[in-house]
C-alpha cells in the first residue's frame, strides 16, 4: 500500500460503500485509487445500481476493483438514471468485492475538513469551473489539492494552485481554458 497516510485500503472503502448502502443512501461513491485510476458506484435507496472502473462497466468492472490497493474515496448525494439491471443484488456484489475473511472495519466521516487559507468562494469557482471539464469528480480532486495547500503564509501561491488543478485535466489546450476561466471569474469578468 501507499506510504500516503489518507489513504483507505481497499477492504475499508468497501466497508465504507457497504455503511452507504445500509444508510439507505442514493448518490454517486467516487473513488480515486492509489493508482490515480478512478471508480464510482451508483447508489439509489441503498442499493448498487451502476458500477465503473476505468473503462469497465457492471460485472466487467468487478475483478478488476478487486486488484486495487488502496485508495480515497468522496459520497455525492445525488439522483442519476444510470441503472446496470445485470448487476447482482447489493449483498451479492459487496461480498463479490471483500475477500473472504476480510474484516469491515467501523465507518469514517466521508468528507475531511475544509482546509484553513482558501476562501469559499475561490474554492466554489475552482471546482465549478473544473467541473466543466471533469465532471462530478472535480469536487474531489480539488479537496485533495485544497488540502494540500496552506494557509496565506504558505508557499503555494493562487497561481500554483490553479496550474496543479488545471493538471489533471490532461488536455493542454482545455488546461489553458480552465486557467483562463477561473482567471476571469476571479477578476469579475463573465
Amino acid at each position: 500500500m501507499s506510504a500516503e497516510p489518507d489513504l483507505l485500503p481497499h477492504d475499508r472503502l468497501i466497508g465504507e460503500l457497504r455503511s452507504l448502502c445500509t444508510a439507505g443512501r442514493s448518490g454517486t461513491m467516487f473513488i480515486i485509487t492509489a493508482e490515480n485510476h478512478a471508480a464510482q458506484f451508483v447508489l439509489r435507496e441503498g442499493a448498487v445500481v451502476y458500477l465503473t472502473y476505468r473503462l469497465l462497466r457492471g460485472l466487467d468492472a468487478l475483478p478488476s476493483m478487486r486488484s486495487f490497493t488502496a485508495g480515497r474515496y468522496r459520497f455525492q448525494d445525488d439522483t442519476t438514471d444510470r441503472i446496470d439491471p445485470g448487476l447482482p443484488p447489493t449483498p451479492d456484489l459487496l461480498t463479490l468485492l471483500l475477500d473472504e475473511d476480510a474484516e469491515v472495519p467501523a465507518p469514517t466521516p466521508p468528507h475531511p475538513p475544509p482546509a484553513a487559507g482558501i476562501p469559499d468562494s475561490l474554492r466554489a469557482t475552482i471546482e465549478r469551473e473544473l467541473a466543466e471539464f471533469l465532471g462530478p469528480i472535480a469536487a474531489f480532486i480539488c479537496e485533495e489539492h485544497f488540502a494540500r495547500a496552506g494557509g496565506p503564509d504558505s508557499p503555494t501561491s493562487l497561481a500554483h494552485l490553479v496550474e496543479a488543478i488545471a493538471q489533471e485535466i490532461r488536455d493542454p489546450a482545455k488546461e489553458a481554458e480552465f486557467r483562463q476561466r477561473v482567471l476571469s471569474d476571479l477578476r469579475g469578468e463573465t
